[in-house]
């Protein structure tokens, strides 16, 4: 089918529905778009290549002895070493297709439903990528355990998050602009965290701090996103030593993590409704996809803590 025909068939819609349709999809994909918060979410330019090069620089060495100058003396010569963090944008998508018998006499009408399906795989998925990309940042276990030892009994709790947020600081990790980390826990974590006597609902501050999407409250600290999409590993699976499912909870800091989308090739949602072609001469069937170009990448997995728990 020619880019022609996909245009006239888009352009038969009403600009009413085609709203519709718009909103509809953006709603629901929106709402499962958690991980990427507090990343530094940007736009890259079109016909600049597909690679995003991010430069790191190692700190200076803080000697005293040696920056210690004699009268008249110049300072020592010291190089600035850096690594170069490279991320590169992927094509992602899905198709599903309707028949026009399913559309005549369903209760869906409009297909608003099936859309609003697209556009929530649409927000899981990018979701997932960046929680994929995030798993990469430095383990964490409860109670100085490790990869191969820990138990059931070694839960998400209070005195985690501090030691979290104690290796944050230690690493020199940088804190948001409010002062605080971000973590995203999963429905597991969330139970344990409300039993906490300290926990401070986020209602209880949202007169005056910028919510983010999906927060929940603060604890030490961690201003907390419910991340529903969770990820876990099984022992057995080759990712853990012992055989006790750890679910994953992200806490990092400012400029820890990247997320980029192309300028002309966002993912967005494509109506085809009763498509006429070689392969539908009677126009029979509609598609519904989403598609576009995308990428996330960690910019320094000491900022980035995976806690890894039973619950």
């Amino acid at each position: 089918m020619s880019t022609a025909q996909r245009e006239n068939i888009t352009a038969s819609m009403t600009e009413e529905v085609s709203t519709y349709y718009e909103k509809v999809f953006l709603v629901r994909a929106e709402y499962q778009l958690v991980a990427k918060e507090g990343g530094q979410v940007r736009t890259s330019a079109a016909n600049q290549g597909k690679t995003i090069n991010f430069t790191r620089y190692t700190p200076l060495t803080v000697n005293l002895a040696s920056g210690l100058l004699s009268e008249g003396s110049n300072p020592l010569m010291c190089g600035i070493t850096g690594t170069t963090v490279a991320m590169g944008l992927c094509e992602y998508g899905l198709t599903v297709q309707t028949s026009k018998f399913l559309t005549t006499v369903g209760i869906d009408k409009n297909m608003a439903e099936k859309i609003a399906l697209v556009g929530q795989h649409m927000g899981e998925y990018l979701n997932r990528l960046v929680l994929n990309e995030l798993g990469n940042g430095t383990a964490y276990f409860a109670n100085s355990k490790n990869i191969s030892n820990y138990q059931g009994s070694d839960t998400f709790a209070a005195s985690m998050i501090r030691g979290i947020t104690k290796t944050l600081e230690l690493n020199k990790a940088m804190e948001y602009p409010d002062g605080y980390f971000i973590g995203k826990a999963p429905p597991q974590a969330k139970y344990q965290l409300l039993g906490d006597t300290t926990w401070l609902n986020a209602k209880q501050y949202s007169d005056v701090k910028d919510l983010y999407k999906g927060e929940m409250g603060e604890l030490y600290q961690v201003r907390f996103l419910l991340n529903k999409d969770y990820l876990c590993a099984v022992g057995d699976s080759g990712d853990m030593a012992c055989n006790v499912a750890a679910f994953y909870t992200y806490i990092h800091g400012d400029n820890s993590f990247g997320v980029y989308d192309l300028e002309g090739d966002k993912p967005r949602l494509y109506i085809l409704p009763n498509i006429v072609d070689s392969g539908s001469p009677a126009g029979r069937i509609s598609k519904i996809s989403w598609a576009g170009s995308y990428a996330t990448k960690i910019l320094n997995s000491n900022w980035v803590i995976v806690a890894k728990t039973p619950v």
